[in-house]
């Protein structure tokens, strides 16, 4: 490099000249002729391009016609570059319209999913064509968008009923009848479904809290009325016979030692004999009806005790002493027992002599024993004895 001033050269690193001691400037090391080769390169540069622009041909410089003449590999390359703008402005025109394309389907696919008639005309469309799966997850987009929509859910349990999926339809039929308590199509459904499993249990179940006339309707062939008794569970000092009843005239099962009857250990009631307790002791009486699909009602049950009380003492008179001849004595008991007596001090029995009209007191001194007993229980008073003296 050389000093500004003096031309003289410098060192490398040096910012004072080392001959005149001036502040130098830094130059390039050419020369001049150097300088205007350059400038003349560079004019000829844009001559060339303005003949490019215009077709025109320059000669006026070194190497004119070289450039214009079309055949430089200079040439050669901007037309090269020139091709690949028409390529390019389409590729941009492609991303563009593609990026535009996909911005547009979006919009309508997230327009379509917040939609709830887009989500069931779909489902309805895959479920003609038999895409169930596909029908389904368009009927669970609707519910998303309307989660209590009763006609969504029907259209889904059609399809499980279709494809035997009976356990997904009964859950959403049982939410239909949460949202509408009075749907009869969906109780006629769950009842269809459950008939043909046998599950008459559920049928009865689903029954309980059913306050819709209409719906009960649906249940008549399903729900048994228990039985009657007669006479209702108490304590009882007699034998009784006790009678069962069913309105609808169904089987009766029961049993009397308070386990739950069935058609396997129960016993099948008979209504022309009824059923007789005539021995002390306490009696829980269980009894079920089954109708001809074999189902059950509740089981009714009352409690029964028998406690068998003895007759009292006859009432005698007179009662003993002395009597007249043709005196007559008369016995009195409770209007269910007999009286039997004797008078010669024997005990009496059931083979003695039965009372049946006042009795004549016998001449002389005598024992009069009396015995009363129960007719209903066979429970006797004990002997009752008075002495008579007739002259």
């Amino acid at each position: 490099m050389k000093c500004v001033k003096c031309g003289a050269e410098m060192k490398e690193g040096c910012v004072y000249c080392s001959v005149c001691g001036n502040e130098s400037k830094i130059e390039a090391d050419y020369s001049v002729l150097e300088d205007d080769y350059l400038r003349s390169l560079l004019a000829a540069d844009e001559n060339f391009s303005a003949g490019v622009k215009t077709g025109g041909n320059t000669s006026a410089e070194p190497g004119a016609g070289v450039k214009t003449g079309g055949s430089t590999a200079s040439g050669h390359k901007k037309k090269k570059k020139s091709n690949k703008l028409p390529i390019l402005i389409v590729c941009i025109v492609l991303a563009v319209a593609i990026g535009a394309g996909i911005a547009v389907k979006l919009s309508i696919d997230k327009r379509n999913a917040n939609s709830y008639e887009y989500q069931v005309n779909m489902a309805q469309k895959e479920a003609f064509s038999q895409n169930y799966e596909k029908a389904l997850d368009y009927y669970e987009n609707a519910l998303a968008l309307r989660p209590g929509d009763i006609s969504v859910r029907m259209a889904m349990a059609d399809i499980y009923k279709n494809g035997e999926q009976y356990d997904a339809a009964i859950v959403v039929l049982q939410e239909v009848i949460g949202l509408d308590a009075s749907n009869k199509k969906a109780y006629r459904e769950l009842i269809a479904i459950y008939e043909a499993r046998g599950d008459y249990e559920s049928i009865v179940t689903l029954s309980d809290g059913v306050t819709d006339i209409t719906v009960l309707e649906l249940f008549e062939d399903y729900i048994v009325a228990p039985p009657i008794f007669s006479p209702l569970g108490n304590t009882f000092d007699m034998k009784i016979e006790i009678t069962l009843f069913s309105i609808e005239d169904f089987a009766i099962y029961y049993t009397l030692d308070g386990t739950v009857p069935d058609q396997t250990n129960g016993i099948l009631y008979d209504n022309r004999e009824g059923i007789i307790i005539d021995e002390e002791g306490t009696y829980e009486l269980q009894a079920v009806c089954y109708n001809e699909k074999g189902i059950a009602s509740e089981v009714a049950s009352e409690t029964y005790e028998l406690a068998f009380v003895p007759p009292d003492y006859p009432t005698v008179t007179p009662d003993g002493g002395w009597a007249e001849p043709g005196s007559l004595v008369t016995i009195q008991a409770g209007p269910s027992c007999s009286i039997y007596y004797t008078w010669d001090n024997t005990d009496p029995t059931t083979a003695s002599a039965k009372y049946e009209a006042p009795l004549e007191i016998p001449e002389g001194k005598s024992v009069l024993s009396v015995l009363v007993v129960d007719n209903r229980t066979g429970l006797d008073s004990g002997i009752y004895r008075t002495n008579f003296t007739r002259n």
